[in-house]
Order: structure tokens, then sequence, then C-alpha cells
């Protein structure tokens, strides 16, 4: 399992922590709740081009966001400039993905994602407008508060359903969709377009992980058993997943597979971070 899985089992614990504030209610698992859901009508999420979707440079690049170091601050202050100023798409472009590669790599996903909406307002290329969606749904994902937790899930739905207006189907951006529903008004709803991924794909990797991660948090810890045990069926090598699953079956009294789990991601670990998260656990799990 190498750093982007590692990140990706941060990112679920942290997702968990937010959907923490929702009554557990709202989330189970449950095919006959989600059946009795009235559809939302796709007038109520389409977009016009009044509608306060605003992909220029200024919306994007001047959010308020969390102050940067200084000599960093300076270095997207110039890029700024130096985007503003380019005659041709292929010279903001350099210069956005210069910019995004900076903000990304301090995990500072907003700002990031600010800058491919800004790249997309000027050159109309949908691959911009899916990263910039994408580094909205990271921020959304690591969001350490409710509020932000809602206004980046906001961000990244609306421009994901922007993106597949434009791009078509594709069913992992539904589940993402999907996911940003959970921490709204409407967290049915989000459900609803997870399963319907699962109806027309039951081997969808993302759809599978994404229940048994709400199930984990309603605490339908044998549900989320039987997500992540076939993620593992799927692939044997899915760390990521078998990590989900040694802690569910530990939270469903099974204590011994989970140990069993936790031993198999210890060996089978490729970075130093992971070896002592896992020994952690083991430490506390094997005594």
């Amino acid at each position: 399992m190498g750093n982007k899985q590692y990140i990706l089992i941060g990112a679920g614990v942290v997702m968990i922590a937010i959907l923490a504030f929702l009554p557990k209610a709202v989330i189970t698992d449950n095919s006959e709740a989600v059946a009795q859901t009235t559809n939302t009508s796709e007038a109520e999420h389409e977009h016009t081009e009044g509608d306060g979707h605003d992909h220029s440079q200024d919306a994007n690049m001047n959010m308020a966001h969390d102050k940067l170091p200084a000599d960093t601050q300076r270095t997207l202050d110039s890029l700024e400039h130096a985007f503003s100023t380019a005659n041709t798409n292929q010279n903001k472009a350099k210069v956005a993905d210069e910019a995004f590669d900076i903000l990304y790599r301090m995990n500072k996903f907003d700002q990031a994602g600010g800058w491919k909406l800004a790249l997309y307002g000027q050159t109309n290329n949908i691959d911009d407008l899916k990263e910039g969606a994408d580094a909205y749904y990271e921020a959304f994902t690591f969001a350490m508060s409710e509020q932000k937790s809602a206004s980046m899930a906001k961000l990244a739905r609306e421009n994901y359903e922007d993106y597949l207006k434009k791009h078509g189907e594709d069913l992992d951006v539904k589940v993402k969709i999907g996911m940003t529903y959970v921490v709204s008004s409407s967290p049915m709803q989000g459900i609803m377009k997870i399963r319907e991924v699962i109806a027309e794909d039951p081997n969808h990797r993302l759809a599978l992980s994404s229940l048994g991660i709400l199930s984990m948090q309603s605490g339908q810890y044998d549900k989320a058993v039987t997500r992540f045990e076939k993620l593992k069926d799927l692939d044997p090598n899915d760390l990521e997943s078998r990590f989900y699953l040694a802690m569910a079956l530990k939270q469903s009294g099974k204590d011994k597979a989970a140990l069993e789990e936790m031993k198999y991601i210890n060996k089978n670990a490729d970075t130093e971070e992971i070896r002592v998260s896992s020994t952690q656990y083991l430490a506390e799990w094997d005594n």
C-alpha cells in the first residue's frame, strides 16, 4: 500500500468523524429507506449562466483561505499576475498547473481547486473542471469542521454536476456527488445516488467503500464487514479496504479475524508510516 492509499485511509477516518455530525438515522445504509426517497427533479440541480456559478479568475483565485507562509504567498501572487497577463491558454495552463501543484502539496486543496477552475474559465477544458472539483472533494474529505465540510462539499458537488453535464456518465463522480449530499440537508439523496451506482455495477469499488464507511459511522458494522469483504475479494492487495475491514471486524466483535487482517496489513505495509500505525493497533489488540 503506497502513500496515496495511506492518505485515503486517513481521509476515510476524517470522513467518519465528519459524518458523526449527522444523526445516525439519516445515514443508515438501508435499501428500503432509499427506495422510498423521492427523487429530486433534474431542474432543481440544473445550472444556468446566471445561477451564480462563476468560473472566472477572480471568483476562484480570490476566495477567502487560510493564511499561507509569506514566501509561498509571494510566489502565488507572482503566478497570479503571470496568469492574468499570459496571452495564450497554453501559457495560462502552465502557470495554473504550477500554482496547483504548490498548493496541493501543501494540502491546500480548496485553493488548488480555485486555480483549476480559473483555468477552466479560460480554456473551457472539462479536464480542468474535473480536477478543480476533485480538489474541492479532497478539501471536503479532510475538513475538520462541520462548516468547512459543508462548504467544500457544496463546491465539489456543483462542479461535479457541471462536469457530468458536459462529459456524460461517470460512476466515480456520481459516488462522490452522493457523498457530498450525505453532509447536506438531503443525506438520503446521497445514499440513493451511491446505491444507484451499485445497482448498475455491483463491483464498483468506490461505491462499495463509501457505503462501507457510512455503515461504520451508523454503527452497522456487520454491513460494513460485508462491503469490505467484497472489496477484499475483488482485490486482495487493496490494503486500504483491508484496513477498514479490520476496523469493522473489531467493532463487530470478531476480534480474531480483525487481528489477522491487521497482521496482514502490518506484514505487507510498504511504508514506515503504515507499519508504525498497524503495529500500534496490533499492540492494542494482541494481548
